[in-house]
């Protein structure tokens, strides 16, 4: 599969309205209301995964504000608010590769030591502040503010110790073998050691087929 894009939007939609995946996949998360796929109903602060020709329908009566992550192939869409070229992990050609998309929380001032993950990703900052560093680059992201990270690329974040909370969602393709691990490596041995005071909540782990064949 080539030219494959991750893409970040955030919207609502009224009561009773039908959402139908044009994308690959489309990982939900629910800010307010509910998504209903199938069986399952997708509360506020909870998230879940289409597949391309799926479809969910938003709560009655007031509806739903949500964010969406979206994988593609072809072009990157225009409207997104974000949107990167996406490289498949590490791995033997044609194995299935992870979707994941999880929330971590951060208490006043609590730091990510600097680290990688295995695959690229989208995180979106649903509350509080974050100053993310990488080697070459830092950026200070607020509610609303999404940012790329690329496989195997060194980044430290930092909580706002003004904000009584921080919390990003965020999107991964990762290596099959990470299905319900996790997926940081902190680069320094000794903050490797230290207490980690922020909290991961693992929304899904799915397995998909994204190289070509």
């Amino acid at each position: 599969m080539q030219n494959l894009f991750m893409s970040v939007f955030m919207g609502s939609h009224s009561g009773g309205a039908k959402f139908t995946c044009d994308a690959l996949f489309s990982a939900f998360w629910v800010s307010r209301g509910a998504l209903t796929i199938g069986e399952n109903r997708i509360r506020r602060g909870e998230g879940a995964l289409l597949r391309k020709g799926e479809a969910g329908v938003f709560s009655q009566p007031h509806g739903a504000q949500w964010v969406r992550f979206d994988l593609t192939e072809g072009e990157a869409p225009a409207d997104a608010l974000l949107s990167a070229p996406v490289s498949l992990p590490a791995q033997p050609e044609n194995a299935a590769c992870l979707l994941r998309l999880d929330q971590v929380r951060f208490p006043p001032g609590a730091q990510a030591y600097r680290h990688v993950h295995p695959g690229d990703g989208i995180r979106f900052l649903v509350q509080g502040e974050l100053r993310v560093i990488a080697d070459m680059h830092e950026q200070r992201a607020t509610p609303g503010h999404a940012w790329f990270e690329a496989a195997n690329s060194p980044v430290r974040a930092e909580a706002s110790a003004a904000e009584t909370q921080t919390s990003f969602v965020r999107f991964m393709v990762l290596p099959s073998a990470y299905v319900g691990k996790p997926s940081i490596r902190i680069l320094d041995a000794h903050e490797a050691q230290l207490p980690r005071k922020q909290v991961t909540h693992r929304f899904f782990d799915e397995l998909a087929y994204l190289s070509p064949g």
